[in-house]
């Protein structure tokens, strides 16, 4: 627990943004121009189960935009289960999360379909949606391969599951301070 928290703690992302005519930097449905930039997610401290979200309270009617899609194909309910896990383990994880930070009736957390074959075979995979774009999206703090492909790939561990939720709670955020500036 201590080395978990240590290590998110000290955790700094280096994040790609694409840029283009879109009303939000946080993600793309379609990369264009990348610039680097970087965001420190700051890490609670204390119990094991606190999120890596920031300190501050993530907006609900940001959080309502989102759907978080976990693959429940034949290969990636495979791979769980061959770590011992079931195939609605990382619901489970995921919705903890979001109860955490009081976003769980308003973030949708579902299963969901096969995100094509190639990243079944990098799974599990955990597919992050929005209202305003069509199908997944990009989001900071996702590998190259991730980002290119809009869909977090290997997705099992309890550290998995805090990148993902990271990445989202960021977005959330990102979101949240763009609209509050206009």
């Amino acid at each position: 627990m201590a080395s978990s928290v240590r290590a998110a703690a000290s955790l700094i992302i280096a994040v790609v943004i694409v840029t283009q005519q879109q009303r939000c930097h946080a993600f793309q449905t379609v990369p264009s121009t990348y610039h680097q930039s970087s965001r420190l997610l700051s890490a609670a401290t204390g119990d094991q189960d606190t999120a890596l979200s920031s300190n501050k309270q993530l907006d609900k009617s940001i959080a309502q935009q989102f759907t978080i899609q976990v693959c429940t194909s034949t290969s990636c309910c495979k791979k769980l289960q061959n770590l011992g896990l079931d195939q609605y383990h990382l619901l489970g994880e995921l919705y903890e999360k979001a109860k955490i930070d009081n976003i769980e009736t308003d973030l949708i957390i579902e299963d969901g379909g096969c995100r094509g074959g190639k990243n079944c075979k990098l799974g599990p995979c955990v597919a992050v949606l929005h209202e305003d774009f069509d199908g997944s999206v990009a989001l900071e703090g996702m590998g190259q391969s991730e980002f290119n492909e809009r869909v977090f790939h290997g997705v099992s561990m309890q550290d998995d599951v805090d990148r993902v939720w990271g990445c989202v709670a960021n977005a959330i955020d990102l979101m949240a301070d763009e609209e509050n500036e206009t």
